[in-house]
């Protein structure tokens, strides 16, 4: 699994899109963007983000039965599947293989009835194919157009029994990588194209007619450099953070 060497607080991510970066000028942007409405009032506090880690809230897009429109919400990204006893529930992904999405109990239920679209403009991956151990060099990828792409997500709701308390929570789906990632990487986040966002959504649409759609994305939309180790940090979250530098290769033994 891809969830087991994260650890939040001041160390860095090291699974397959454990960092991404959400650099938009306002939340309107993204309103624009996916057409949305507002229900969640925090959402508008959202500033540009070129570090969002685990363990934070984001914003999410999905759609609810009786809305015209997709609504957008802030969730904490590391799903608390709805039938965990209590929040401190230890296994808390980050990632859902599309492999087994349909199988794992943690995912079978948002699968089927709570998709979601997570809003990026960019994500690193640690270059893992080069190099053989931490600290990994981090490549950053985005669209060759910079424009907000969707990842392919689930989300969750769990309550408290005893005190009412919710937390909304998401997980982004991954697949295998295309030709751009599989150069540094043996996953990456599935993206989807622009015309299939509602389709995904659609609470209407049977799960399994979904499963064409966790795919690798078109290489050829897509560009990438390699960052410095300040993005590796996640205290750190500013515009330099994806500026590219020179690359770690020289001198390998790969």
């Amino acid at each position: 699994m891809y969830i087991k060497n994260i650890i939040i607080l001041n160390r860095e991510v090291s699974a397959v899109c454990g960092a991404y970066g959400l650099s938009v000028k306002t939340i309107k942007d993204i309103i624009n963007r996916f057409d949305l409405e507002i229900e969640d009032e925090n959402v508008e506090d959202f500033k540009p983000r070129w570090n969002i880690r685990p363990g934070q809230n984001n914003p999410v897009v999905v759609k609810k039965a009786k809305s015209e429109k997709n609504q957008i919400e802030m969730m904490h990204w590391g799903l608390l599947p709805h039938f965990a006893r209590d929040d401190q529930y230890k296994h808390k992904p980050i990632n859902a293989r599309a492999e087994t999405v349909e199988e794992l109990p943690s995912f079978r239920h948002p699968f089927h009835r709570t998709r979601c679209l997570i809003p990026f403009t960019g994500f690193y991956e640690p270059d893992k194919i080069h190099f053989s151990k931490n600290p990994f060099p981090w490549r950053y990828f985005q669209m060759k157009d910079h424009s907000i792409c969707a990842f392919a997500g689930l989300y969750d709701f769990w309550k408290d029994k005893n005190s009412g308390k919710e937390i909304h929570s998401y997980t982004i789906i991954t697949t295998v990588p295309n030709t751009i990632v599989g150069k540094y990487h043996d996953r990456m986040p599935v993206i989807l194209e622009k015309e299939d966002e509602d389709t995904w959504l659609n609470p209407g649409i049977e799960a399994q007619k979904l499963l064409p759609l966790l795919k690798s994305f078109n290489s050829e939309k897509m560009e990438e450099w390699e960052v410095g180790a300040a993005a590796r940090n996640p205290i750190n979250d500013y515009p330099e953070l994806i500026e590219p530098v020179k690359s770690s290769r020289q001198g390998t033994l790969f």
